[in-house]
């Protein structure tokens, strides 16, 4: 062996096993970001809701005209709460009332339809129901 030049298996081998490790690495860690991005977005769904809860429990008998400015207006929410552009995927959040005014819609936007189907999984005890349409998913309450 002496005076030729090249790489012994055993390099090779060794070689392609960091590669193939550093490969599954990459990929494992995008299913970490979209784990996180739905429990962000199950919390911050949790958070209207229960700040619906409370408007009706401040004594509406309806729905009728629930909007995130009047939470936060109404102190159900934190002034720093932003809809427009803020959900996990750049979405924006909405609440309003159900066809059904004794109910609540909180829906969001760009809402991969894996997440989707995720956040409905998440939800499917406490939602009356549960949609995907167009980028936006949306429970009803």
């Amino acid at each position: 062996m002496r005076g030729k030049k090249g790489f012994t298996l055993i390099e090779l081998v060794l070689v392609i096993s960091i590669v193939a490790l550093l490969i599954m690495a990459v990929g494992l860690t995008g299913g970490v970001r979209e784990n996180a991005k739905v429990h962000s977005a199950a919390e911050s769904v949790k958070a209207l809701r229960v700040a619906a809860e409370s408007y009706i429990a401040a004594g509406n008998m309806t729905y009728t005209g629930i909007s995130i400015d009047g939470l936060k207006t109404s102190g159900y929410l934190p002034g720093t709460f932003s809809a427009a552009g803020s959900n996990p995927w750049g979405g924006n959040y909405a609440v309003a009332a159900n066809s059904d005014t004794g109910k609540v819609d909180i829906s969001l936007t760009s809402v991969t339809s894996t997440s989707a189907t995720r956040l409905s999984t998440l939800f499917a005890n406490s939602a009356a129901a549960t949609s995907y349409a167009s980028e936006t998913w949306t429970a009803t309450f």
